[in-house]
């Protein structure tokens, strides 16, 4: 658990409930609250692999480096796919994490 949420706060997350060394923890990252846990997945009560999205407007670029540079593991570098412009990274416990860019002159 210590080592997802040092990585959650690297993305700016802050710990709302529960214990980092615990078996369970709420998370605020952005407007986005997560729930993270020890136990693995579990078929039987619905649990299952998870993807997590953001969206990003900063150049996803720059926002790659800034992850590089804090250890984050990129697994496939910002480039232009069919939805824009993704970037890809994964948790220490391997959880897949996709980055799309949002082009801010088409914000409301």
């Amino acid at each position: 658990m210590p080592a997802a949420v040092a990585f959650y706060e690297k993305l700016g997350g802050e710990v709302n409930h529960g214990d980092r060394n615990g078996e369970w923890v709420l998370m605020q990252v952005g407007t986005a609250q997560i729930g993270l846990v020890t136990r693995p997945p579990d078929a039987a009560r619905g649990a299952s692999t998870v993807e997590l999205n953001f969206s990003a407007t900063m150049p996803l670029h720059r926002l790659e480096q800034w992850l590089r540079d804090q250890g984050v593991k990129i697994v496939e570098v910002a480039r232009d796919l069919d939805l824009g412009t993704q970037l890809h990274v994964e948790t220490p416990d391997g959880m897949p994490i996709r980055i799309h860019q949002v082009e801010t002159d088409l914000m409301v």
